[in-house]
């Protein structure tokens, strides 16, 4: 069920894609990754950070640019597979962020499931970031 190296770069790309989105703060092109669906979700690391439909992920996309000054990501280590029109990501990612003077690098894990829409495109249809518990040691990332 692993993708192929074809595959696994589509699927990339689209994340790619999210996250360029994402750090230029372009609404239209974050929501051109997504499924439009009323049940595409994402899940980010907050406790109330639960959002479904596109709705969800232009509320939660806003509330983080108003959180931060700069937001970028960049995907580590990852496994992609596949099977029929769905596939599905999981990932290490970095989210260099920064609000005012302070920056911190923040490691994060992205689940993503992708499906082949009918136009041929893989579209995100849920979306779930969380934030590993590191050691004591590893923990403090701020960059000051």
């Amino acid at each position: 069920m692993y993708a192929t190296v074809s595959l696994e770069a589509e699927a990339m790309a689209v994340l790619r894609d999210f996250a360029s989105a994402y750090a230029n703060r372009d609404l239209e092109k974050l929501l051109a990754v997504f499924l439009p669906e009323p049940d595409v979700v994402l899940l980010g690391t907050g406790q109330d950070e639960k959002r479904l439909g596109l709705a969800g992920v232009c509320e939660q996309a806003e509330r983080d640019w108003q959180q931060a000054d700069t937001l970028h990501f960049r995907f580590g280590w990852r496994s992609v597979s596949c099977y029929g029109d769905v596939c599905w990501v999981a990932s290490d990612c970095f989210a260099l962020v920064q609000a005012g003077y302070r920056q911190a690098e923040i490691p994060l894990r992205i689940t993503a499931v992708l499906v082949r829409t009918v136009e041929d495109s893989l579209r995100i249809a849920q979306l779930h970031y969380s934030s590993p518990v590191l050691p004591d040691d590893e923990s403090d990332t701020c960059l000051e």
